[in-house]
């Protein structure tokens, strides 16, 4: 099962394909029709995969905002498109997508390209398109700090810009396929960086539980055996490997 985020703007076909990535057992997150909203979605939740329409609503259509995806968030996009004219082609080859489907499609042919494309992203990490020609200007990659340890805070991406989160307010960052997601308490926020490289920066407040996981210390409220439970009231498992280390960081009394 994949959360797949679609973006069409005729609300009878986005919900036609959301019914159909349901049947496929997907999660399709609620289909969204421009590029902002897009890039809004992707900012604040964790998708594994962008069925995007050539047309679309918004300052950008949506080869441009495939392009932006794939970026400022690594995330394969497959297109959605009823041109296949060569010009389009062309342009599309630009967003580098892990795939083409044409319309009218049907369900074997969404079922095939998006099975293909979640193969093909979980074999390696996806590559960068090369910073050619486009309709948009080139986005640098996201960073942290320039800095190599991180003090009171941090900038990270939030769709067209760059916001900054201060440490004391992050609970924890989770490790997904090709980014890593970082949760407060009010909000979560989506970056490309790899866990060994943002482990290093961080402080000693922050400790890794499991590969997946890097708690805020001073956001544990309580600690049982696998796991512990944050200030968000989310748990967070704990693996073997870092459990010494977690007991003697949290200074567990009786």
């Amino acid at each position: 099962m994949a959360t797949i985020l679609i973006v069409e703007d005729e609300l009878l076909i986005a919900a036609d394909i959301e019914r159909t990535l349901v049947r496929l057992g997907h999660a399709p997150l609620e289909p969204v029709d421009s590029s902002e909203e897009a890039l809004e979605v992707l900012s604040s939740q964790a998708v594994e995969l962008v069925l995007m329409d050539v047309n679309i609503a918004g300052t950008m259509d949506g080869i441009a905002t495939a392009l932006q995806v794939r970026r400022q968030f690594n995330l394969p996009v497959v297109f959605l498109t009823a041109r296949t004219d060569t010009p389009t082609i062309n342009r599309a080859k630009v967003a580098d997508p892990y795939g083409y489907i044409t319309k009218p499609y049907t369900d074997d042919s969404i079922k095939v390209a998006v099975e293909l494309a979640l193969y093909k992203a979980y074999q390696a990490p996806a590559p960068r398109p090369a910073p050619v020609a486009a309709p948009v200007e080139p986005t640098p990659e996201p960073v942290l700090v320039t800095a190599d340890k991180v003090d009171d805070f941090m900038f990270v991406a939030k769709g067209a810009r760059w916001v900054k989160i201060y440490l004391k307010d992050i609970v924890y960052f989770e490790a997904k396929q090709n980014y890593v997601q970082l949760h407060t308490e009010t909000e979560k926020l989506v970056f490309y960086h790899t866990f060994k490289q943002l482990e290093a920066k961080l402080p000693s407040s922050f400790l890794k539980t499991h590969r997946s996981f890097i708690v805020n210390l001073d956001h544990v409220r309580a600690y049982e055996e696998g796991a512990v439970e944050m200030s968000n009231k989310v748990f967070v498992a704990v693996s073997r490997t870092f459990t010494a280390d977690l007991r003697n960081r949290l200074q567990l009394l009786g």
